[in-house]
């Protein structure tokens, strides 16, 4: 049951000083509000998109918005982490990497243990922080939950986190990925066909 009535949602007085959303989404809305926000704010992207993800299995939506930033000259930063919970769910991450680096994206391996955070931040200005992860079916199948936060201080703090988990990574060069193991790459191949159902 959608629970949508003013009954269910108490007027808040204001408090703080942080223009905050709460934004849900889930396989039976009509539209997919967490992917929306997220492809807005990187669209409006002026100066960076810092992103991290334990899964990254775009949509194409996804690909193209970070693509086109990069392309722009927009600095855009993805962590993932090296060692993933999920053998399959790693291989298929793995596939995306390529045109993400051949775009100018700069792609970073978290390597002191299994990275879920699941933040992005951009400008100085908007991050989000929440249960949705950069893949399939955070974005068409899962019931998610996250805040979508505007102020400056707190982008800034998301921002230094990022860039400390960043000094714990290890980034990829376009040279040195086409370098791994043909097996790697032809076991990429396979599960990124299978990767909407993943």
């Amino acid at each position: 049951q959608l629970l949508s009535q003013s009954k269910y949602y108490p007027a808040v007085e204001p408090c703080g000083e942080v223009g905050l959303q709460i934004v849900t989404a889930g396989p039976i809305g009509a539209w997919k509000e967490i992917a929306l926000g997220i492809f807005r704010a990187i669209a409006n992207a002026q100066r960076y998109v810092y992103i991290q993800t334990p899964y990254f299995l775009p949509t194409e939506s996804l690909i193209t918005a970070l693509q086109m930033a990069a392309l722009s000259k927009v600095d855009v930063r993805i962590i993932l982490p090296a060692q993933s919970d999920s053998a399959i769910l790693y291989r298929g991450t793995c596939s995306y990497i390529t045109p993400m680096l051949k775009a100018g994206v700069k792609v970073y391996f978290y390597e002191p243990g299994f990275l879920h955070a699941k933040t992005v931040v951009i400008d100085d200005y908007f991050s989000t922080v929440g249960s949705t992860n950069l893949d399939f079916r955070s974005f068409e199948h899962n019931f998610e939950v996250n805040s979508f936060m505007y102020n400056e201080a707190l982008a800034v703090e998301i921002k230094n986190i990022f860039l400390a988990d960043q000094k714990q990574s290890r980034r990829i060069t376009i040279r040195t990925w086409k370098r791994r193991p043909w097996q790697h790459k032809v076991m990429e191949s396979i599960v990124r066909l299978l990767s909407p159902l993943l």
